[in-house]
């Protein structure tokens, strides 16, 4: 369900052109195998990432609201996965993310300082190099490692042959409709992912190399370049709880939604669950009263559907294949933030759930 238009029509990229090969032709569920081995596969090539996803911007989150309201252009290197660099670029800069043996270093140019990340946070804000060709891919498919795949043939993508995959997932709770990978016939490595949602016709989300070379990168392009006048600072990986600011200590829900709890406390951030399987899986965390109440606002001003319930508060908004639900529980003065790529429903039933739980003490 669409709560607003479309801000932005995506279009296919120029440098992808069309199909040359009929569909049918290619063996899926191999060239799924060839994509999840591909994280080894060297590569380099420029990147646009299409966002069309008319969401409010969450509090704290800017600028990952960006990365799926608009047009991104990201510049990258890997190596491997402890090895890799990619820049995202923009009319006023860049900023540049390494990953080396030292670490992860981010470079602001027009700043010019670069900073040190120290740790492992134990949930990552999400950042332009998740939404790559090769990440985004690789990530969709084993979250839907159950559901079939189907080939589409071949096409030209950054001037070089990609075969293709169709994804449509079985789960009929996703907003998900289908899921369009498209892969270097020579190296393997993704470089063209479509996301549409459930009913719609055209992509809300496209992520393609415009140029591509499965070649090793050269170690100058990645290892940081600290200019003798460069700022230098060490700080901690920033992380969700960091962005959001301190989360609550409450012990998570054994289910949500007729959702088991299948991962407890975030990867590590206490209070934080994810429930369910497959795409339709989704997050439950507390968020401080001030950041509840600015993304209720935010999303009041984008159409939220906005209900007052038995001891509490759910205010709802879909903007497929994304949905988000603010929830605030009154007897505990609490708040919540779920979040999913799962049918409002869904989230609506586990907030009333938090809620009611909420005021039995648990």
């Amino acid at each position: 369900m669409l709560v607003a238009a479309l801000a932005v029509v995506l279009g296919t990229p120029a440098i992808v052109t069309a199909v040359t090969a009929p569909a049918g032709t290619v063996d899926a569920s191999a060239l799924r195998e060839r994509v999840a081995r591909s994280d080894r596969q060297a590569h380099q090539g420029v990147a646009v990432i299409r966002g069309s996803l008319p969401l409010p911007v969450l509090p704290k989150l800017e600028d990952v609201s960006a990365l799926v309201t608009g047009v991104t252009t990201v510049r990258s290197w890997y190596d491997s996965p402890e090895r890799w660099r990619f820049d995202v670029l923009s009319t006023v800069g860049e900023r540049d993310t390494y990953r080396t043996a030292d670490g992860e270093f981010v470079w602001d140019y027009g700043a010019d300082q670069v900073t040190q990340l120290v740790g492992t946070p134990p949930v990552r804000v999400p950042r332009a190099g998740d939404l790559l060709p090769p990440d985004l891919a690789r990530g969709l498919l084993a979250t839907a490692a159950g559901d079939a795949v189907s080939g589409l043939g071949a096409r030209a993508v950054a001037g070089r042959r990609a075969e293709g995959l169709r994804l449509v997932p079985a789960d009929p709770d996703t907003t998900i409709g289908r899921v369009d990978v498209w892969v270097d016939a020579a190296s393997g490595v993704p470089v063209l992912v479509e996301v549409t949602p459930r009913g719609a016709e055209r992509p809300v989300l496209v992520s393609a190399f415009e140029e591509f070379a499965p070649d090793r990168p050269g170690d100058d392009v990645l290892t940081p370049d600290v200019g003798r006048d460069s700022g230098f600072s060490t700080v901690e990986a920033p992380d969700l709880a960091g962005a959001l600011g301190a989360l609550g200590d409450d012990d998570v829900p054994a289910s949500l939604a007729g959702r088991s709890l299948r991962q407890t406390d975030g990867a590590g951030v206490r209070g934080v669950g994810v429930y369910g399987t497959g795409l339709s899986s989704f997050v439950a965390l507390p968020v401080p009263r001030e950041v509840g109440l600015a993304a209720a606002d935010a999303g009041g001003k984008a159409g939220a559907r906005d209900e007052t319930v038995p001891n509490g508060r759910v205010v709802s908004l879909a903007v497929a294949p994304l949905s988000v639900v603010v929830v605030r529980a009154q007897r505990v003065r609490r708040w919540y933030l779920l979040v999913g790529m799962v049918d409002t429903v869904v989230l609506r039933a586990a907030a009333t759930e938090l809620i009611a739980q909420s005021g039995r003490g648990r």
